[in-house]
C-alpha cells in the first residue's frame, strides 16, 4: 500500500523505468497534449454542426441504429473524414455478436454493417 507521495512517485518512475526496458512505449505529455486538443476541436466542430442543424444529434442517429439493429448500443465513435461527421456504432447481439455499424451523422443513412 502506497502512503506518502514520496513513495508513490518513487513507484511511479520505477514503473515507467520497467515498461521502458520491456520495450513498451510510454507516451510523452506532449503526444497526449496533441491527441486531447485535437479531440477537443473534433467536438466542437461537430457541436457547431449540430447547432447548425448540419448533422443529427447522437440520440437521433441512436435510435436510428436501435431500429435498424437488434440489441444493445455499448460503444460510440465519432470521426470526422473529410469534413463528413461519420458515428461508428457498436451493437452487442443476444446471441452475443458483435455488430459495428457506420451511420452518416448528417442524413442518419446507414453506410455499412459489420458482421451482420
Amino acid at each position: 500500500m502506497i502512503r506518502t507521495r514520496r513513495e508513490f512517485l518513487i513507484r511511479s518512475v520505477a514503473l515507467v523505468g520497467a515498461l521502458a526496458s520491456t520495450g513498451i512505449a510510454v507516451a510523452d505529455d506532449d503526444d497526449r497534449d496533441h491527441d486531447h486538443d485535437e479531440d477537443d476541436r473534433q467536438r466542437d466542430r461537430l457541436r457547431e454542426k449540430v447547432a447548425r442543424g448540419e448533422v443529427k444529434s447522437l440520440a437521433e442517429l441512436r435510435r436510428i441504429v436501435a431500429n435498424r439493429v437488434e440489441g444493445k448500443i455499448v460503444d460510440t465513435q465519432f470521426d470526422l473524414e473529410d469534413d463528413r461527421a461519420v458515428y461508428e456504432f457498436r451493437v452487442l447481439r443476444s446471441d452475443g455478436r458483435l455488430v459495428e455499424v457506420e451511420v452518416d451523422a448528417a442524413t442518419g443513412s446507414i453506410l455499412e454493417i459489420e458482421n451482420d
